[in-house]
């Protein structure tokens, strides 16, 4: 089958966007169009805590906010157009990148050509419907679901929010920073990355468990690792595992932490050793 949907070139993304997804499926137009979704959400988020800052100062809360906004950045240059021009160039890019050799078990079939019921013309681990669950159901109701259970109840929920930093701290970290600095090329996220991790590193350094906030980030992409492999393994439905790994742990598991953390130091207050 013709491959040349998978090369990292300018071209490389509308050819994917024009094509099948990995379940024979077409790309459909909100999987062509979230990524703009994001941008506008960025640019809303934005003004919004510009104004908060100047007029209220910027606190835990102010910082977990952020977090989903600069994220939103962060999928528009992967997503949108990069730096460059280039649209939607970070699923070619990673197809072809050495961190897809971590799903070499589950995709050699698909790129060699011996699996005739996956549409090939696409790439693996990556197609458009499984990066938009992806990125929707984490970002968008994940990060934001945190911030608003952080809003309803701050003393049980914000440290969610911290916990989204190391999300964002792994994945621009180990996702683009170094695979540009050891390849000494640019790759679509790294400019954005190149400010949101040591903003993140900042954010979480403020917290008294920076540690547990880059455990967590560890977590999230070894669940979406996995996720995907379930996915390309046993065939199952791109937007329901997504959406359930993503749900899972992008949502219930730092509001779980943030509670469990809450009552435990409440029941540490209470205690007569508890200075």
């Amino acid at each position: 089958p013709e491959m040349a949907l998978l090369r990292g070139t300018a071209t490389s993304g509308p050819l994917i966007l024009a094509g099948l997804n990995a379940d024979g499926t077409s790309v459909s137009w909100f999987e062509r169009a979230w990524p703009f979704f994001s941008w506008a959400i960025f640019l809303f988020g934005a003004g919004i805590l510009t104004g908060t800052a100047y007029y209220r100062g910027r606190d835990a809360h102010w910082y977990g906010w952020l977090a989903v906004v600069a994220y939103c950045l962060h999928q528009s240059e992967e997503h949108a157009f990069d730096v460059r021009g280039w649209r939607y160039a970070f699923v070619p890019y990673f197809n072809l990148g050495p961190i897809a050799t971590v799903f070499d078990d589950v995709c050699a079939d698909r790129l060699d050509g011996n699996d005739q019921d996956y549409a090939v013309e696409v790439g693996c681990p990556l197609d458009p419907k499984l990066t938009l669950y992806v990125n929707v159901v984490l970002i968008w109701i994940g990060f934001g679901g945190c911030m608003i259970a952080a809003t309803l109840a701050p003393n049980r929920f914000l440290f969610a929010g911290s916990l989204n930093w190391g999300t964002a701290v792994v994945n621009g970290l180990v996702g683009h920073v170094v695979p540009a600095v050891l390849t000494s090329s640019y790759n679509p996220g790294f400019v954005q990355s190149f400010f949101m991790v040591p903003l993140g590193l900042y954010v979480i350094r403020r917290t008294d468990r920076p540690g547990l906030c880059i455990m967590y980030g560890i977590f999230l992409h070894a669940a979406l690792i996995g996720g995907v492999k379930v996915v390309f393994r046993f065939r199952t439905s791109e937007a329901l595992t997504m959406t359930a790994v993503m749900l899972f742990a992008g949502l219930v598991v730092p509001l779980v932490v943030s509670n469990y953390l809450y009552e435990n130091n409440t029941k540490r207050r209470k205690t007569p050793y508890d200075k």
